[in-house]
């Protein structure tokens, strides 16, 4: 069995990857895999007949951990499926490697230097051969069904562009990950906590839709990148996450509204699911590096879409 691992950085942080070929055994997440490797390139093709029915983007940065789980639950769901599964290893120093080499059929990714969430996506989305392509958090654990019923979905409605399943906490309460496009307001409310003090306020139930119980289906603005769907030919038109918003958060808004502003459907499915072990990291404390990097995002997205919806 033979996969593609590919080097990024060995010719440099602005230059392509280095792909390699390496031999691995079958899917054994318990074991460890000896690979010999050698330099190899390949042509992608991206054409309407591909046999590729969906592609996986996956990004570890030490998350080896939660990996193994999600990786065990990608492989038992894609019965039926033509799946191209890529890890990245974001320049990790835990058991990635080892946990990706164990999986017939993983393309792994490699840092040699740490990069950002729309970075590391983006170094897939430019191999990825697959006519849908989703990414997917390490902490997540798909239900059996998920991938062939997503997949169908998307089939049987050709002008929708993204889609996501339901996604719940391990005790299966629901996470609001489908929301409406934020406004200034909105976003003070939610820095200030006034949900704590008002939990009806109007101005926050809108922009989270938390006044909808996420068990219907319906047309969102935009959905969290822990689970998101995307049709090849949105992302062929509308191009690949911005790497402006690295290394974290917007950048699946802003992919969102690019998507609804080319005039395609952004739909929540919750007829799936898919187990989220979610760790908003901004929020341990009330003020770290990534409330920075929040706050500087959110500027960058209202400069970015200034005079838009």
């Amino acid at each position: 069995m033979t996969r593609q691992v590919a080097i990024h950085g060995l010719n440099g942080d602005n230059e392509p990857p280095v792909w390699q070929e390496a031999l691995v055994s079958d899917c054994a997440l318990d074991g460890i895999t000896t690979r010999e490797s050698i330099i190899r390139e390949e042509t992608v093709d991206r054409s309407p007949g591909s046999a590729v029915d969906l592609s996986i983007i996956t990004i570890s940065t030490n998350e080896g951990d939660q990996l193994a789980d999600s990786a065990r639950s990608v492989l038992a769901g894609s019965a039926g499926l033509t799946v191209e599964y890529f890890v990245i290893d974001n320049a990790c120093v835990d058991d990635t490697v080892t946990i990706a080499g164990a999986c017939s059929g993983v393309t792994l990714i490699r840092n040699e230097h740490r990069l950002g969430f729309a970075s590391n996506n983006n170094l897939a989305l430019q191999r990825a051969q697959g006519r849908y392509i989703l990414l997917l958090n390490p902490d997540t654990i798909l239900d059996p069904d998920t991938l062939p019923f997503m997949i169908r979905f998307m089939d049987d409605h050709p002008d929708i562009g993204a889609s996501a399943c339901k996604l719940v906490n391990p005790d299966g309460s629901i996470q609001y990950t489908a929301r409406r496009f934020p406004t200034p307001g909105a976003i003070l409310a939610r820095w200030a906590h006034l949900d704590r003090v008002f939990p009806r306020l109007t101005l926050l139930t809108n922009y989270l839709m938390s006044d909808w119980d996420h068990e219907t289906e319906r047309d969102v603005d935009w959905l969290v990148g822990a689970f998101i769907l995307v049709r090849r030919q949105v992302v062929d038109q509308v191009g690949m996450l911005d790497p402006a918003f690295d290394p974290l958060y917007y950048e699946d808004i802003d992919w969102c509204f690019r998507i609804r502003k080319a005039g395609w459907r952004i739909r929540y499915v919750p007829y799936v699911r898919t187990v989220h072990l979610y760790d908003r990291e901004s929020a341990q404390t009330i003020f770290n590096k990534w409330t920075v990097i929040h706050f500087r995002n959110i500027l960058r997205y209202f400069w970015k879409h200034r005079g838009g919806r």
